[in-house]
């Protein structure tokens, strides 16, 4: 709860405030002229005032106070004692802070010679007001004591009254509303981490499809690549295997010519020889049948009537027996000389088979073999084939860690969701206490319907607020007032809300007069009823008559500033 806000120079008066309901009005003075008015008077700047001394950073309008040694002092309630935070706009990374009564012994330890730095003071603050047990800084998001102090100090008015601004991301806004409802957080901030990366992992594969980057392709693409380059490196390291490096290639080739000219050559003499044995087994052949077929002297002459003497007879046997003995002799010799030929042959051909395997050797050499320059040239095609295979392998071990991942993803994903489903069923009858009192004040407001509804999606907790008449101006403002009162009643019994509540006068901008009323009888009822604080800033031409006759509303103006003082409530133009 504000106690108070005071700055280092006298033109600045101190703003005391009270329990229950507190009202800062920006009014016309008698002697005012159509020139003076009740905008511009600071309400604004003491938001921001009371912001930059809550860890806020310092708002750019600011820095003419920064410049002249401004100092801003806010004494709140915190820790069952009374804390006083000093924050010099010029140099505010520390604050310097006194306390009393069970305060100072909780927060003595985090100072140091009466001061303290800006991080440690938010810790402060989020174990203060919210109940948030300090942890470390966590870079994917998480909850933000600034945030959930936005949620308590609207300065803006978004259309959206579940975020603090329109700009504000759907997963802080669900972490922070999550929070502020006594719901577990935390299974936003995780399953927002997984949605995250199944949207990252859906992207690479949308882009590996379309080819837009050459390392990320399909698995089958990249396997069927694969097969091929196997292949080929297989070809390769066969040939790099067998190769031979020759000291004297020029000579094995000459040998090998050599080699064929002899063969050649043999081949040449076979041809010759194999003719020559045809020739003989020929006359071999023919002399046989001579032989065979000679008709006898004797048996012509017989024919003929001829008696043939003792002497022609002797001499006719004489000349057979020569005959014969030359065909023998023939026979004899072609024998001799096929045999002859039958053995040139065969060695001949053992020789042919024995040049051509030397020749066919030295021939193998001088395919697979060669200088040491082309074995190397060989070795290196292999090694860049390999490469490329490598890097194959590695794509596609991507592409399956991808396949995996997504898998892990959905699964964790589906696990966290029900884990959520749980947790809201065990807390709907909460829930639906929370969505009553907010109807309620709504339908209060304008006679119509209002709920606040809460349902688990991929994201974690998905908040609705649905009312009747919402997108016209007023039912907006007043939508998000009925929300952060609600919020402000439910944080009172649950600690997870400070026991205060401030809200600019943008918020009461563009609602008709009778709601507005009605808005500002909801607020004093509710903290004087709860105990609460709540503080506004508004015009008084914005405050319906009947309000400002009222008992409780006079009691709550803490302070008026008047159109025609200088400076309005900080005391000073700039």
């Amino acid at each position: 709860m504000f106690i108070r806000l005071s700055a280092n120079h006298d033109e600045f008066k101190p703003i005391s405030f009270q329990p229950g309901f507190n009202a800062i009005i920006a009014d016309r003075a008698p002697d005012s002229t159509d020139q003076d008015s009740r905008n511009a008077r600071g309400k604004s700047t003491m938001l921001m005032l009371i912001n930059y001394v809550l860890a806020g950073n310092l708002h750019k309008s600011l820095r003419p106070l920064a410049d002249d040694g401004w100092e801003v002092t806010l004494t709140l309630q915190m820790f069952g004692g009374t804390v006083a935070a000093t924050r010099s706009l010029s140099s505010g990374r520390k604050l310097s802070i006194t306390a009393d009564g069970p305060a100072r012994e909780l927060i003595s330890p985090w100072l140091s010679e009466g001061q303290i730095a800006v991080d440690s003071w938010k810790e402060l603050l989020g174990l203060s007001l919210f109940r948030l047990e300090p942890v470390e800084e966590d870079p994917t998001g998480g909850l933000s004591v600034r945030t959930l102090l936005s949620y308590v100090i609207r300065t803006d008015t978004p259309k959206d009254p579940l975020k603090v601004i329109t700009q504000q991301g759907a997963t802080s806004s669900r972490e922070h509303v999550a929070f502020l409802m006594g719901l577990d957080w935390k299974l936003i901030h995780d399953l927002a981490a997984i949605k995250k990366g199944l949207d990252q992992l859906k992207a690479i594969t949308a882009a590996s499809k379309e080819g837009l980057v050459a390392t990320l392709r399909p698995e089958d693409v990249l396997v069927l690549e694969r097969a091929a380059l196997k292949n080929e490196v297989d070809e390769w390291r066969q040939r790099v295997e067998g190769f031979r490096v020759l000291e004297d290639p020029n000579s094995l080739v000459a040998r090998a010519d050599e080699l064929t000219a002899t063969i050649s050559r043999l081949r040449d003499e076979a041809v010759v020889d194999r003719r020559m044995r045809e020739l003989y087994l020929a006359s071999l052949s023919d002399a046989e049948s001579a032989d065979v077929d000679a008709l006898p002297v004797e048996e012509i002459f017989d024919a003929a009537g001829a008696i043939l003497s003792d002497g022609f007879k002797r001499q006719v046997g004489e000349v057979r027996e020569f005959h014969a003995a030359l065909l023998e002799n023939r026979r004899l010799f072609l024998g001799e000389e096929i045999d002859s030929l039958d053995m040139r042959i065969k060695a001949r051909a053992a020789e042919l088979s024995r040049l051509d395997e030397q020749r066919d050797g030295a021939l193998r050499i001088l395919d697979a073999g060669g200088a040491l320059d082309e074995l190397n040239g060989m070795r290196a095609e292999l090694n860049e084939i390999e490469a490329r295979m490598a890097a194959l392998d590695l794509q596609i071990d991507q592409a399956r860690e991808l396949v995996t991942r997504r898998e892990e993803l959905k699964l964790e994903q589906s696990t966290k969701r029900n884990e959520a489903t749980r947790y809201l069923t065990t807390s709907r009858e909460k829930l639906d206490e929370i969505s009553d009192r907010f109807g309620h004040k709504m339908r209060q407001l304008y006679g119509k319907d209002a709920a606040l509804t809460v349902s688990v999606d991929d994201a974690g907790y998905k908040f609705t607020i649905r009312a009747a008449g919402a997108g016209s101006t007023g039912v907006d403002r007043m939508t998000l007032f009925c929300f952060d009162l609600t919020m402000l009643e439910e944080g009172i019994a649950t600690a997870h809300h400070p026991d205060f509540l401030v809200h600019d006068s943008s918020v009461f901008d563009g609602v008709d007069p009778r709601q507005r009323a009605s808005a500002l009888q909801f607020a004093q009822a509710m903290v004087e009823s709860t105990g609460g604080q709540y503080i506004c800033t508004i015009n008084s031409n914005d405050v319906p008559d009947e309000v400002l006759d009222e008992d409780w509303f006079r009691a709550g103006v803490i302070r008026t500033v008047l159109d025609t003082e200088t400076g309005g409530l900080v005391g000073r133009e700039f």
